[in-house]
């Protein structure tokens, strides 16, 4: 494994250990087992729905740009635009839950915890992914 992959697992695994992850599991630390050639978009919202590290078995992506698995130092190198650190992916990647399924789906849901917000993330697609999930509030989009 590479050093900098062996810093986001350390990094994992001291923010589950700091006690700072929900009764729920929103919010808990991930890590996505499958990366779009090129990395993320920060323009799109990522889900991954059979995620081991999730109680909630969702592991969410949003406003990453770039690939999680080439980390740079904290700083950035200038003119450096797709740079991923460790602390974009600790604010970008993380468990969450569908708080909204589709009407007459019958599908579970859950409550968001306090820091996030319920909003539709996917519109197309399957009963099984479609709907609102929570997201961190700083990620959410703006209400109008």
């Amino acid at each position: 494994m590479s050093r900098k992959w062996l810093e986001l697992m350390g990094f994992v695994l001291l923010a589950l250990s700091a006690g700072a992850c929900s009764e729920t599991g929103v919010g808990d630390a991930c890590v996505p087992e499958q990366v779009p050639a090129g990395g993320f978009l920060a323009s799109e919202t990522y889900l991954e729905t059979s995620s081991v590290q999730c109680a909630t078995r969702v592991c969410l992506v949003r406003e990453l740009d770039g690939d999680p698995n080439n980390l740079q130092e904290d700083d950035c190198p200038l003119g450096e635009d797709t740079c991923v650190t460790a602390s974009d992916v600790a604010a970008s990647v993380y468990c969450s839950c569908r708080c909204g399924a589709p009407a007459g789906s019958g599908l579970p849901t859950c409550a968001c915890p306090s820091g996030f917000q319920c909003e539709e993330v996917l519109e197309t697609g399957g009963d099984g992914l479609r709907g609102s999930y929570c997201v961190r509030e700083d990620l959410a989009t703006p209400q109008e």
